[in-house]
């Protein structure tokens, strides 16, 4: 099976593609040795910050972008961004307020990434 993801091991984020069976695991793309363990990690691990954008009033801007505060299984993403999709927020808003407390009851807080001030 091959999988193709963008390696977080160090600074370098190089496109590291990791083929593996039963027996064998190779890695191609991979600039450090760091991309070794974290090929290994994300073999099974099926969770990444999720982002996405939330709309906003009162604002210059009609969205504001947010991301979750810790690693999501990418299962719940199409479900998060139908909830998300829902939800608008006022202005003005910060750089790490929380736009939504625990998502889905996952335990996961969305945060704005982005400043909003009035219009």
């Amino acid at each position: 099976m091959i999988k193709e993801f963008i390696c977080k091991g160090c600074e370098d984020k190089c496109v590291v593609s990791l083929d593996w069976d039963e027996e064998n695991m190779e890695i191609n793309g991979n600039r450090c040795e760091e991309a070794f363990s974290y090929a290994k990690e994300a073999r099974y691990d099926n969770k990444d910050i999720f982002t996405t954008l939330v709309r906003i009033k009162g604002a210059k801007c009609n969205v504001v972008p947010v991301k979750s505060s810790k690693p999501m299984d990418k299962k719940l993403w199409v479900e998060c961004s139908k909830a998300l999709s829902m939800l608008h927020v006022g202005a003005p808003i910060k750089i790490g307020d929380v736009v939504c407390h625990n998502l889905l009851n996952t335990g996961v807080d969305i945060l704005c990434t982005k400043n909003a001030d009035k219009m």
